[in-house]
């Protein structure tokens, strides 16, 4: 009797925290057109012509949000979330649009799944595991849209739809073609894109599994169908408009045109709005046979005057809001130690960061300048060395070395007594206009299985080392770090690794 009456009481406070916590709903996905879901079709990129823009797209200018409901103790409850949050949407895409006012000519987006966000903690952390989203197993989502059609169907639930859109999702490891309505509309530099509509989760085989210990929660308590609300509202005038050369032709393609890209501006210069710190990115060639398209990469490696407002939080009106993105490990923690290590921060290369660090400020400065940044592919980094007439296979020979390196040869500090860097582009450039990539700080590369890697050489490294440097994260890197566990953040005895950024050419 006992035992009967501790599981009645169990279930009625169960019951009552449902009523306190979570808000009466209702199905809203009901209601909405339902993506029409078949096998995924073939993609076909879309070239821009010299009439046409591109878009790049962040969590600064879209947002998706998703309603599901669920039924609890007879009761229909809403639950919220999506990847719109102000601290933690993970979200990167292009938009192809053409010259007329609502010409969309493509879309793609990719989606970090793990920066999701719901109105409750525990539901958040329960829906990044095996039991919703396999984060683990299937990082990211993907769509990439195959077909975009003037006119909506007549009976369509989006109130004032104008278009069309076809494109093939990947969720969850699978990938299906989807088709639902928009509304798109084009206002002076204003281009703004809504939808909404409901898609069947189990489509993707996204199932719910209790692990997190809900109980009276199962798969069958929660609706199939799950509402998506996307929003896009971005300058159009802001796009990358791309240029081709009306005369000057050779008889011989470039290395752009080699592999279907139009020639574009060689260099340009980017401005961090929340800092108004500046760096240039030069335009590397890519390589068709190998299938390495071109890419802009940092004309010098990230100094501290670009890395520091992001670690210590500049950009931040409220100063308060830093904990909070510490504690959801968006920001990094304070440095033990003397960041700079006594060399100095002026026009200096940033230092002893995790690739951790270096990639997330990535993401962070895609969402100030509204443009994908990322870190360069280790197949990357060494087409552009090999580009800038860099030899992969030896280093370079001593004057070469003196010329465009910063080195044990020439790093010497007498104000310090020690080996240390130098302001970024002290030396001379490469071929391509590209400074210090054999030197100065070894630079954080990805693409390369389950290893950590920063390639070149760095102010501590005898010449043997340049351009041909390989580096491995290993435990080592971090031995005197004082505490435990070890910072995910910096590294007290890698001094020498740093980064540079590089952003794919818009369009590809």
């Amino acid at each position: 009797m006992k035992n009967t009456l501790k599981v009645l009481i169990l279930l009625a406070v169960v019951g009552g925290l449902v009523y306190a916590l979570f808000p009466k709903g209702e199905d809203v996905a009901q209601q909405l057109d339902r993506a029409r879901t078949e096998q995924a079709k073939q993609v076909t990129a879309v070239k821009p012509a010299s009439q046409d823009s591109v878009i790049d797209l962040s969590a600064q200018n879209t947002k998706i949000d998703f309603a599901c409901a669920k039924t609890l103790a007879a009761k229909t409850l809403t639950m919220r979330g999506g990847w719109s949050g102000a601290f933690n949407s993970q979200l990167t895409g292009q938009m192809v649009i053409g010259p007329e006012k609502q010409e969309i000519l493509q879309i793609a987006l990719q989606i970090d799944v793990g920066s999701l966000w719901s109105e409750h903690d525990q539901l958040t952390e329960a829906l990044l595991t095996k039991g919703f989203f396999n984060v683990i197993e299937h990082p990211q989502a993907k769509f990439v849209s195959t077909r975009i059609e003037v006119g909506a169907p007549d009976n369509s639930s989006q109130q004032g739809a104008t278009h069309q859109i076809e494109g093939n999702l990947t969720l969850n490891g699978i990938e299906k073609s989807i088709s639902f309505p928009a509304k798109i509309e084009r206002v002076d530099s204003q281009l703004q894109l809504y939808s909404q509509f409901s898609l069947n989760r189990k489509d993707f085989q996204v199932s719910f599994t209790d692990t997190a210990g809900f109980g009276l929660l199962t798969d069958e308590n929660i609706s199939p169908l799950v509402a998506l609300d996307i929003t896009i509202n971005a300058t159009a005038d802001g796009a990358s408009t791309i240029a081709t050369e009306e005369s000057g032709h050779s008889s011989e393609p470039s290395a752009n045109e080699a592999i279907g890209v139009s020639k574009l501006s060689a260099t340009y210069t980017e401005t961090i709005p929340a800092t108004q710190v500046s760096f240039e990115m030069v335009l590397a060639p890519g390589d068709a046979e190998r299938g390495i398209p071109p890419i802009y990469i940092g004309k010098h490696e990230v100094s501290w005057d670009e890395f520091m407002p992001w670690v210590v939080g500049r950009d931040l009106e409220n100063p308060d809001a830093m904990g909070e993105l510490r504690a959801m490990k968006l920001r990094p923690s304070q440095p033990y130690g003397s960041v700079d290590r006594g060399f100095g921060m002026d026009r200096r290369p940033a230092l002893g960061m995790s690739r951790l660090s270096a990639e997330l400020y990535c993401h962070w400065l895609g969402e100030q300048t509204g443009k994908t940044y990322r870190l360069p592919t280790e197949q990357e980094w060494e087409h552009v060395y090999h580009s800038g007439e860099g030899d992969l296979n030896q280093p370079p020979a001593d004057e070469e070395a003196q010329r465009h390196s910063v080195y044990t040869e020439n790093s010497w500090d007498d104000d310090i007594e020690d080996w240390a860097t130098k302001p970024v582009g002290s030396t001379e450039p490469n071929a391509l206009g590209i400074y210090d990539l054999a030197g100065n700080v070894c630079e954080w590369v990805t693409e390369t299985g389950e290893q950590r890697v920063a390639r070149g050489g760095h102010f501590d490294s005898d010449r043997e080392e340049l351009g041909v440097g390989r580096h491995i994260e290993v435990p080592d890197w971090n031995r005197d770090y004082p505490n435990e566990p070890k910072s995910i953040w910096w590294f007290v005895n890698a001094r020498w690794v740093g980064f540079r950024v590089v952003r794919e050419v818009p369009g590809r």
